[in-house]
């Protein structure tokens, strides 16, 4: 079922009278036309900024390579469907630049041969049988004659044989080899039917082998690369590919734009936790996510012997423990900092709060320049300006005189610094709900700790409403709607943000 996005970009591209066709892989079109696999499209150069204009105005947004060499003439756009709140990605090609997978390593002059005389799937544009024939066999055989490529060949042998035949079936082959004599005279008549029959048959890999170096050598007149340009493109790819498994990312595209540090804010029960994992789910299909939670920060090295010591020490001395929250009677309202500490207890309670604050600023921090070099950095939870909020200073002044007093207000002091310090996120994602639905989805909750009800209105009348001076944009989202609802609004406030 073709995405309603791609069916208005088609739409509008026939009807600009724009020079384009989807040229590869034209047998699985079902599928990218449905968003599960790319939509290739070779745009003639005299119509590439009408085409350009069309994707900007449906609402695609560029993307780049983060990690490795880009490739000019090849682009990459992404755009939401919003009927289905999924990405459509459209690569993008004003040039027939192909050959090998990893390093698209032959520049072919194809465009007059893929663009003239178009056939029609649909209402899409594709490049005739014979002419994608000729290009399929040329694409197969360079890739034979890459190790990398090889790799992947000799897993999917099935399906180049099913797609081979798709090709030949309804395909006049003497049509395909004037097309080959036309545009790539390199090849002969002869080394082109032995390749269709190399592949056709069950001929050894050493056969393949041999008939793709012929292949290659023939095509040399069109590849991008010398032989030491050659190498060097692929450590430049593999020294790419290793940062990007370094740091655990899935996928290797970024938005032209720049990266964005999105924070999910909210009292208890609101969603946060579940709208954070299915945007970063979403988001992570196509770019380089990280996702935090800014509200339960790592321990850095500074702070780890105190967020080892502190616990033990409550535990071992349970009077220096203070409960905070539960307990507490819901019609008083309180925050945490008014609550009254005094003595050791409260060196501890400061302690405490002015590691948290640190081990926030170094992740927060951390996000920022992730954000800076092109992630999209989704937190769960972000501390805002008020005292006393939710994931905010905790701590202020005690007006008491003495040592302990003068420490405490120091650590006070120290708190507050260190917050100021955390950079705002570019966007938030306010989540509101009600008290009482917030009690019942906490009440729903598959956990044995869940919490009672005096602590959730607690929570519920802490949270407040979250400021952060610096940020860009915030939106109010309504999580009582139903979730799948909910995770598509918040995916269109998303995307319409970054």
């Amino acid at each position: 079922m073709t995405l309603e996005l791609i069916s208005r970009l088609v739409e509008a591209l026939n009807t600009k009278k724009v020079v384009y066709c989807h040229w590869k892989s034209n047998l699985f079109l079902a599928q990218a036309l449905s968003g599960k696999m790319d939509l290739d499209l070779l745009v003639d150069r005299r119509s590439l900024p009408q085409a350009l204009t069309i994707l900007t105005n449906l609402g695609f947004k560029h993307a780049i390579v983060k990690w490795g060499p880009g490739t000019p003439g090849v682009s990459h756009y992404y755009g939401l469907d919003l009927q289905t709140g999924q990405l459509a990605h459209v690569h993008l090609f004003s040039r027939v630049l192909t050959g090998e997978s990893f390093v698209k390593s032959h520049l072919f002059p194809f465009e007059p041969m893929l663009l003239e005389n178009t056939d029609y799937f649909g209402q899409i544009r594709v490049t005739p049988k014979p002419a994608e024939l000729v290009l399929f066999i040329l694409r197969t055989f360079i890739k034979y004659s890459s190790p990398l490529d090889l790799m992947y060949l000799l897993r999917n042998s099935g399906d180049i044989r099913t797609e081979l035949r798709w090709l030949q079936s309804g395909s006049d082959i003497s049509e395909a080899l004037y097309l080959l004599e036309k545009y790539c005279p390199v090849i002969d008549e002869p080394l082109f039917m032995e390749s269709i029959n190399t592949l056709n048959g069950t001929s050894s890999l050493f056969k393949r082998l041999m008939v793709a170096q012929r292949v290659r050598w023939r095509l040399r007149v069109y590849a991008k690369h010398t032989g030491s340009s050659r190498i060097l493109a692929y450590i430049r790819w593999l020294w790419g590919q290793g940062q990007r498994r370094l740091g655990g990312k899935r996928k290797n595209k970024m938005l032209h734009a720049g990266g964005m540090v999105i924070a999910f804010v909210g009292c208890e029960a609101t969603g946060k936790s579940t709208l954070v994992s299915a945007c970063g789910d979403w988001l992570s299909d196509a770019f380089a996510v990280k996702m935090v939670h800014a509200g339960k920060p790592p321990s850095s090295w500074l702070t780890l012997p105190v967020n080892i010591v502190l616990p033990l020490l409550r535990r071992v001395l349970p009077r220096l423990r203070i409960t905070r929250l539960k307990g507490y009677d819901s019609s008083v309202s309180r925050t945490e900092s008014q609550l009254k500490v005094e003595g050791l207890a409260s060196l501890i309670y400061a302690l405490r709060s002015v590691t948290l604050a640190w081990d926030r600023r170094q992740l927060l921090l951390k996000t920022r320049r992730l954000a800076a070099n092109g992630e999209i950095v989704i937190c769960d939870r972000y501390p805002s300006e008020t005292i006393g909020a939710m994931d905010s200073p905790h701590l202020r002044e005690n007006p008491k005189g003495g040592i302990i007093s003068a420490v405490y207000n120091w650590l006070v002091r120290l708190e507050h610094r260190l917050y100021k310090q955390i950079p705002p996120p570019d966007i938030v994602l306010r989540l509101k709900v009600s008290i009482e639905t917030a009690k019942r989805r906490n009440r729903e909750r598959i956990k044995a700790d869940k919490e009672n009800d005096t602590y959730i209105e607690f929570r519920h009348r802490q949270s407040g409403e979250w400021h952060r001076s610096g940020t860009k944009y915030t939106h109010d989202i309504d999580t009582e709607k139903p979730l799948a609802e909910t995770i598509l609004s918040v995916k269109k406030t998303i995307w319409g943000s970054l």
